[in-house]
């Protein structure tokens, strides 16, 4: 009887510790990432990133700078900082990140990058990315040592899991085709994030292929994934890296979705409001020009490119509303940092390395006309240089006064001399569709679930 009553006695006494326990253990992850009606997320684009390691500011590094069309390869990790900063004083629930995490596809800088954003993940913001077509198996992934260029370890679609695995971790359903993931963001709103990435099956030797497509199993998915978010009374916004529209006649081949007509019509059905991209290095925002699709597309310039922005998003179960910011670097300095003027005028820095490239093909184009001399070649380079900027930048609405301006200016004068550059100038000068740095979206709610 002793031994009986003992035995009842230890196994109530195992209960009720298992019992405390599984109420004190965590419960099962909640997808969801708020339980906020109202709530932020920010979205960047096209960081670029090069981890120090693999570089030593020599020769190879110093020739390959020289051919990134104005990307700051040097102070990345200062950015990258003053931007978690940012984020960790502002809380915003999730940072989105829309492809070309690193600039030449090297294991090493997506592991390099996963670390310092890792503070975030610490404070509960949780990192959402998706690839560019500079991330997975790319066949021009170097170390840059002296004078030469050496080959690195690229980054694999298990490798992409593992190093930045918040997503996943919190995905309500990933799809089998590729690296797409849904997220719940609340209660009103599903995240989709798309891999529209084209690359192979193994590491590569060959260029990154700058297209991008959504086979038809991914695009069965994404259909599949709207439905479920309809039937829950959630609003769908779409995250991929490659554009949706063209938003310049100069960037078109190889920046927009090469079925983007399949995808469009996919989204029209499921009357999804805004889609975020990224790949042409351009903060634009954009109606579909043949008013048939309901979606509005958000480029995100390019993190690494004058002026260094990404967007802040707020979103309620009625409005969302969109701003674009600009990286600040002064709280973040060290003395030793203070004293270099490229990091306390970073904007300026910025802009400098961008100045040249914007006016290439004015040069090109001028070069061989009759009577144009170095001074009108000099000033038509500074107008394209200017409006390449603006329209980099979205500040690519001037006023109607400013717009006068330009026209009367010597450098226009000259474009206008060559018909094909002048409708290039005409294009680039003014921006009618929507704002590009702030905008507002009524969200209408999705019909409910019977």
């Amino acid at each position: 009887m002793k031994f009986m009553l003992k035995l009842t006695a230890a196994l109530l006494v195992l209960t009720a510790t298992a019992w405390g326990l599984s109420q004190a253990a965590p419960h099962a992850p909640v997808h969801q990432l708020t339980q906020a009606d109202k709530t932020d997320f920010w979205v960047l684009s096209d960081t670029h990133f090069i981890d120090p390691a693999l570089h030593d500011q020599k020769q190879a590094f110093t020739a390959i700078k020289q051919s990134t069309a104005g990307k700051d390869l040097d102070y990345q990790p200062v950015a990258i900082r003053a931007f978690v900063h940012a984020a960790l004083k502002a809380k915003p629930t999730a940072v989105v990140i829309t492809g070309d995490i690193t600039f030449n596809g090297a294991l090493a800088s997506a592991k390099g990058l996963a670390k310092r954003l890792r503070p975030l993940q610490k404070a509960g913001i949780r990192v959402l990315v998706v690839p560019g077509n500079h991330d997975i198996y790319d066949g021009w992934a170097r170390a840059f040592k002296g004078q030469n260029q050496l080959k690195v370890a690229q980054i694999g679609p298990t490798d992409w899991q593992r190093v930045f695995p918040d997503g996943y971790m919190h995905a309500t359903s990933e799809d089998t085709d590729s690296l797409s993931y849904t997220v719940d963001l609340n209660n009103q709103y599903q995240l989709i994030l798309l891999d529209s990435c084209i690359y192979p099956i193994q590491a590569s030797s060959s260029n990154p292929n700058t297209g991008g497509v959504l086979t038809p199993t991914t695009l069965k998915w994404l259909r599949a994934r709207l439905q479920a978010a309809k039937q829950a009374g959630r609003t769908s916004l779409v995250f991929m890296h490659h554009t949706l529209y063209s938003h310049s006649q100069m960037i078109s081949t190889g920046f927009v979705l090469s079925n983007a007509d399949k995808l469009r019509q996919v989204l029209t059905d499921y009357q999804v409001p805004v889609l975020f991209s990224g790949h042409i290095h351009a903060q634009d925002v954009m109606n579909d020009p043949d008013n048939q699709c309901p979606t509005t597309e958000v480029t995100s310039g390019s993190f690494a490119v004058s002026p260094g922005s990404y967007g802040k998003v707020t979103v309620t179960p009625t409005k969302l509303t969109y701003r674009m910011a600009t990286t600040d670097l002064t709280p973040v300095l060290t003395a030793k940092e203070r004293q270099n003027k490229d990091l306390t005028h970073y904007q300026t820095y910025l802009k400098s390395l961008f100045a040249g490239h914007g006016g290439m093909m004015a040069a090109r184009m001028l070069s061989a006309q009759p009577g144009v001399s170095d001074a009108d070649l000099k000033a038509a380079v500074k107008l394209l240089d200017d409006l390449n900027w603006r329209y980099l930048a979205g500040a690519d609405s001037p006023t109607q006064a400013e717009l006068a301006k330009l026209h009367a200016s010597r450098g226009y004068q000259v474009c206008a001399t060559v018909p094909s550059l002048k409708a290039y100038v005409d294009s680039q000068m003014q921006d009618t569709n929507v704002n590009d740095r702030h905008f507002t979206k009524t969200i209408a709610l999705p019909d409910q679930p019977n």
